[in-house]
């Protein structure tokens, strides 16, 4: 049975389940804002080791994932498929900026790993910021030309884009609060920008929020089909 590492904790997976489907049976954090219909990229992971274990890149991921970003071992987890039983070690995105995050606001200056940013480890998050920014928006025309042609063909149906309209609706306030508890309590002299930052995300995921409940005619976020909407639990973020 292929065993995969998911940010320092190991799970059992099976042969032919995508890394997402792995990782949200045992509840390990890899987002899924869009279902897992490859219509976002939230679940975006960096392969540390066993590539060779997973399916080849395929033309959703090449949509989103720039060339740079491919050659750097970067994944969908929601297409990419465990075709080995050979065990695989990732890091997710949301993972890499946190811990980047805690290394620049955070973390005690005698536990910090070296950096070689000219700014330091705040230069480093948030040029990790920028580089991510950017790369969202130069993939942005690819991805929804992807998206668009799976409809034509008929591998994007109707169920699966109301499937991850109502995802995201479910997710949106997870985000919007996770977001919220990180940056409380940081350092008075950054408070600013932090909360620029804050409002400005919490605009941005009001506002998405409001153009995927409409692209269902006013969908609500209750599941469709019979299935019941995922539950709201509380966030805790613990720092150290």
């Amino acid at each position: 049975m292929p065993k995969v590492e998911i940010n320092g904790s190991t799970f059992d997976a099976f042969v032919d389940e995508s890394l997402l489907g792995a990782a949200r049976r045992h509840k390990a954090h890899i987002g899924y804002s869009c279902g897992g219909h490859g219509l976002c990229q939230t679940c975006e992971v960096i392969i540390e080791s066993g590539m060779d274990a997973l399916s080849p890149i395929n033309d959703v991921e090449k949509a989103w994932l720039t060339a740079e970003k491919q050659q750097k071992g970067h994944r969908l987890a929601c297409q990419a498929q465990i075709k080995k039983d050979a065990p695989i070690k990732l890091t997710t995105r949301a993972e890499k900026a946190r811990r980047l995050f805690n290394n620049a606001f955070l973390a005690k200056k005698e536990t910090l790993p070296p950096t070689s940013h000219p700014q330091g480890h705040v230069g480093e998050f948030f040029t990790f910021l920028g580089m991510e920014t950017l790369a969202h928006i130069s993939a942005a025309p690819m991805a929804f030309a992807n998206a668009v042609g799976r409809v034509f063909e008929g591998k994007l149906t109707l169920n699966a884009i109301t499937d991850a309209v109502n995802a995201w609706s479910e997710r949106a306030p997870e985000i919007g609060e996770i977001l919220s508890k990180t940056l409380s309590g940081l350092p008075d002299a950054i408070a600013p920008v932090t909360n620029a930052v804050a409002d400005v995300a919490k605009g941005v995921i009001d506002t998405a929020t409001k153009v995927v409940k409409s692209a269902t005619g006013g969908a609500s976020a209750t599941a469709t089909d019979g299935k019941e909407a995922v539950q709201a639990v509380p966030i805790k973020v613990e720092k150290k």
